[in-house]
């Protein structure tokens, strides 16, 4: 990965972590889990395969270190999301509105394998109180951060113009 590429992915995944402890922490009615959606578009750029899983495992670490879960439980979820990301990401290349709808379901997927491994590991409050409510909230506010922000990050890492012009 070349500087330009490592600090442009650098600053996204810290501006991922420190969004949502600093703006999003004052809007309770949506919570988008940035960091996973990072996770996922990364396997839209040219990083190759095996860079963006390590970037979906050190952002997940991350998370974990600076919050109260137990250590490695977001980082093996959004681990699982990239993987899942990058064998479909053929799908996601149709347009603007399949972009979103492709983050949404693989956020969908992530919250669900959080809220699973979270239980299994006595996480029960992985998610807060209210789980259910979260485990449709987030994929939808993913899906709508990822309509506006997936042209320009892929744009900003892969340093061309043209990419994902739609």
């Amino acid at each position: 990965m070349r500087a330009r590429t490592f600090a442009a992915v650098f600053l996204i995944v810290v501006s991922a972590v420190v969004l949502p402890t600093t703006f999003f922490a004052r809007i309770r009615i949506i919570t988008p889990d940035l960091v996973m959606l990072v996770s996922i578009l990364f396997a839209l750029t040219r990083i190759r395969p095996e860079a963006v899983l390590g970037i979906a495992f050190v952002s997940g670490l991350t998370v974990d270190l600076l919050g109260s879960s137990l250590l490695g439980l977001r980082a093996i979820v959004f681990t699982s999301a990239a993987y899942i990301a990058l064998r479909t990401r053929d799908r996601a290349d149709i347009g603007r509105i399949a972009t979103g709808i492709w983050a949404g379901i693989l956020t969908l997927a992530g919250v669900l394998l959080l809220v699973l491994v979270g239980t299994l590991f006595g996480q029960s409050t992985i998610l807060g109180e209210h789980v259910f409510s979260r485990v449709l909230t987030v994929p939808l506010a993913n899906l709508l951060l990822a309509l506006l922000i997936a042209p320009i990050l892929v744009r900003v890492v892969d340093q061309d113009p043209a990419a994902l012009r739609y």
